[in-house]
């Protein structure tokens, strides 16, 4: 990955509010960041909103279910007490605490 790239991850990690990002994403991360977080206050309207932005159904669809596999498996990961791996032992301290988001340090 180009310094760029990772800066850029590195960015949206730690606040994609704020990283230099299209509105597209942008939308399709408020939408993930609320199924993720509000699950049971998802409404037409937000779909509606990927929809303006650009997003096909099939893209929405594929934003739903990536994003939900992505918190079925940090919650089993979680549940079982699973640690970060040792290949992120060599990752620059901003990076590891952008990946820990939520877990002790």
């Amino acid at each position: 990955m180009a310094d760029g790239d990772a800066d850029l991850v590195l960015q949206v990690a730690e606040d994609y509010h704020k990283a230099p990002i299209s509105r597209q994403d942008m939308v399709m991360l408020e939408f993930a960041e609320k199924l993720t977080l509000q699950p049971d206050r998802v409404v037409q309207e937000d779909v509606q909103r990927l929809r303006e932005a650009g997003f096909s159904d099939v893209e929405i669809l594929d934003v739903v279910a990536i994003t939900s596999y992505r918190n079925f498996i940090a919650r089993i990961a979680d549940g079982l007490g699973v640690e970060l791996g040792k290949e992120y032992e060599g990752l620059a301290p901003a990076y590891r605490a952008a990946l820990m988001v939520g877990k002790p340090a």
